[in-house]
């Protein structure tokens, strides 16, 4: 039966172009124009992109909607409409869209160039051409507001920033669709995020109501009023100064949900204590997470972020380091991120890298495979089985890859980078981001931070800044920089790959044809970004840059230079010199860990915890607390009750707490947006 629903399947073409567009233009629109609280950012006042706990690359908006259509599933006129597969394809526009409208897509993309020609016209004239942003005068124009949009002036880099991002989604498209069969079909790679928005999407059928009957005390709603009790404070007390600060939100605590140890606790004796993750959002994504994982995470942060650097500290290391506060531990001068003697992020991103190469080696049978039946290598009949459920068959896949591939090369050596750069350039999106999908997909999290994207440009092409800046160097060091950092910065990049990804997952959860699932996914990485580029220069040029909140990279900072192509900056990332053979001890560490894991099931250790326990995410996000947390309450779950009492009360529970968390975000984006336009 399941497989003749797929072939009957059809995409609902109008619902997927209208929705798309609407969410590009209204939807950056909306975020652009959302009162920031006390983080200083749209975030539990109501994102519609990525929530408090950042590093999770949890979107909000694919949730809300999912609780929106649950709603609308109640009443008759919508019940036959909201099946498994429609609402399949109103999380893929959703999922596709929240990374493209999020607080910072737009400014650590092509807000930066903007930007860049507001803070400094002289030097960007320089490097920066005249299709990638508009002249100085017109782009001035958008700090005041309440002008008329250029449109004449704005066309050519309005179509580069377009015809790119759409080359990128659709190479990581193709990227993922080679592996989809691997880790979706084979492995079953977990996404924890999928996992509670399936839980999300199947309450939200109304042919389902009967058997997920919601009552007062059933473990979901149990789930949603805890994450209601949770978030209803912060979010009072981020909207309204006079609301009580009942968790401490305001005092010690990062815009990430992490809190920080100051030089006065009484933890500021152990050198890597730096912040703890107290936000339970969090917690509910790790306790979603496989065993293995959460244990590998806070063991190796034990061990390598505690244990060794107090070692190190009673040698002489990290002078004066107990005298600062959690996070100038990680960042201020030469500490644990970058100093002597571990070097920690030039380790983690040697093990970051190192899962990309890894997964390849250890699955190269795989690709050989799927290589030959692009080729046309392999019998009919051997093409036909192995291309059963796969979106395209193989060929066109790799057809894809290879003509995005060079058509993006082609748009590089148009900026004036050289085709050395642009190949480096595309490869660090390629290798990085297959590693922080793999991070997601296993662990709920990922290794935020703009500092270890220029490794393979400090490897293979500048080892330090040059002293003359040009364009190639100062390009090569901001595409590096951010579009590796987040996946809602630039999200041409990682948003597209990590949705990716979850769409393929969702469709396996609910037997949506795969087909039609990259269908509805290429449609909405093609008009998107053309509709999110309008929306924000509508928006920046009407109402001015200057009263919007999150504007980060194009008004009052300088990515361009200051955080990218600086020597003292270029020249400590991902470590200070030397800082190769750090690099090289993560990469061989994840790769004993990985065969060693692979070969023996007992074996404990595995490469995800490790690479996330020793990155930022660790260090400096905190999620090793999360990771401890969960796992202590997954294990106490699976010994009282086993996977019984996991998946009917540990699931239900978390998600919905996930589903409160989110459903009060829905009205806190509503009155944050009034109180943009009517302070109070």
């Amino acid at each position: 039966m399941a497989t003749e629903e797929v072939k009957v399947q059809k995409v609902p073409w109008l619902f997927v172009v209208i929705f798309a567009a609407v969410l590009g233009f209204g939807g950056t629109w909306w975020q652009l124009t959302t009162a920031a609280g006390i983080t200083g950012r749209p975030a539990q006042t109501g994102s519609i992109g990525v929530p408090t706990v950042c590093m999770s690359g949890m979107t909000t908006l694919p949730y809300m909607v999912l609780l929106i259509m649950g709603a609308m599933g109640k009443f008759q006129p919508f019940r036959g409409m909201l099946t498994p597969a429609t609402l399949t394809y109103i999380y893929i526009v959703s999922l596709v869209c929240s990374f493209g409208v999020g607080w910072l897509s737009p400014c650590s993309s092509w807000g930066v160039y903007y930007g860049a020609r507001i803070i400094d016209p002289i030097a960007t004239e320089e490097y920066i051409p005249l299709f990638m942003a508009p002249a100085p005068e017109i782009a001035q124009q958008i700090v005041p507001g309440g002008m008329p949009v250029p449109w004449a002036d704005l066309f050519p880099s309005m179509m580069f920033w377009w015809i790119y991002t759409v080359l990128n989604a659709v190479m990581m498209l193709s990227l993922v669709m080679v592996f989809r069969r691997s880790w979706v079909d084979i492995e079953k790679v977990p996404f924890p995020h999928v996992v509670a928005a399936y839980e999300l999407l199947s309450r939200a059928v109304p042919k389902e109501a009967v058997q997920k009957r919601a009552s007062l005390f059933s473990p979901f709603v149990i789930g949603m009023i805890l994450g209601v009790a949770f978030q209803f404070p912060i979010l009072m007390s981020d909207l309204f100064p006079w609301f009580p600060d009942i968790y401490g939100w305001r005092t010690n605590t990062c815009t990430s949900g992490q809190q920080w140890i100051t030089a006065d606790s009484p933890l500021a004796g152990i050198v890597g204590v730096s912040t703890f993750q107290k936000d339970p959002l969090g917690m509910a994504i790790a306790y979603l997470a496989p065993l293995s994982i959460l244990f590998n995470i806070w063991f190796w942060y034990f061990i390598c972020i505690i244990i060794l650097p107090q070692i190190a500290y009673t040698m002489g290391y990290y002078t004066g380091i107990t005298s600062l506060n959690g996070c100038g531990r990680i960042w201020c001068g030469e500490m644990l991120a970058f100093g002597e003697p571990f070097k920690w992020i030039a380790v983690s991103t040697g093990a970051t890298l190192g899962l990309t190469v890894l997964i390849v080696v250890l699955n190269w049978k795989y690709l050989v495979q799927t290589f030959n039946a692009a080729l046309g290598r392999l019998s009919l009949e051997d093409r036909t089985k192995l291309e059963e459920k796969e979106p395209v068959p193989y060929r066109i896949t790799y057809a894809m890859l290879a003509v995005s591939f060079i058509l993006l090369l082609a748009m590089y050596l148009a900026t004036g980078i050289s085709i050395a750069s642009a190949i480096v350039v595309q490869l660090t999106f390629a290798v990085f981001w297959f590693a922080i999908v793999r991070q997601v997909g296993m662990a709920g999290f990922f290794f935020r931070g703009t500092d270890k994207g220029i490794t393979l440009a400090r490897l293979f092409l500048w080892p330090t800044a040059p002293e003359t800046l040009n364009r190639d160097f100062v390009l090569t060091a901001q595409f590096t920089n951010f579009l590796v950092d987040a996946p809602e910065n630039g999200f041409q990049v990682g948003g597209n790959f990590i949705a990716s990804f979850e769409a393929f997952r969702m469709a396996d959860m609910t037997s949506t044809s795969g087909r039609n699932t990259f269908m509805a996914m290429l449609a909405t990485f093609i008009i998107l970004p053309l509709f999110s580029l309008i929306g924000w220069y509508y928006t920046v040029f009407t109402v001015g840059l200057s009263k919007i909140p999150g504007n980060w990279g194009s008004r009052g900072c300088d990515p361009l230079l200051s955080r990218s192509a600086l020597a003292s900056n270029w020249n400590r990332m991902p470590g200070t010199d030397p800082w190769v053979p750090h690099f090289l001890l993560g990469f061989v560490i994840t790769a004993v860990l990985s065969v060693l894991h692979s070969r023996f099931i007992w074996f404990p250790f595995e490469p995800v915890g490790f690479s996330l326990a020793v990155s930022y995410a660790g260090t400096s996000f905190g999620i090793w607390s999360s990771a401890l947390v969960g796992w202590i309450l997954k294990t106490i779950t699976l010994k009282v009750g086993g996977s019984k009492l996991y998946e009917d009360w540990g699931v239900p529970v978390v998600t919905g707490f996930i589903a409160g968390y989110m459903g009060l975000l829905i009205p806190g984006t509503i009155i944050a947006h009034i109180k943009f336009w009517f302070p109070f």
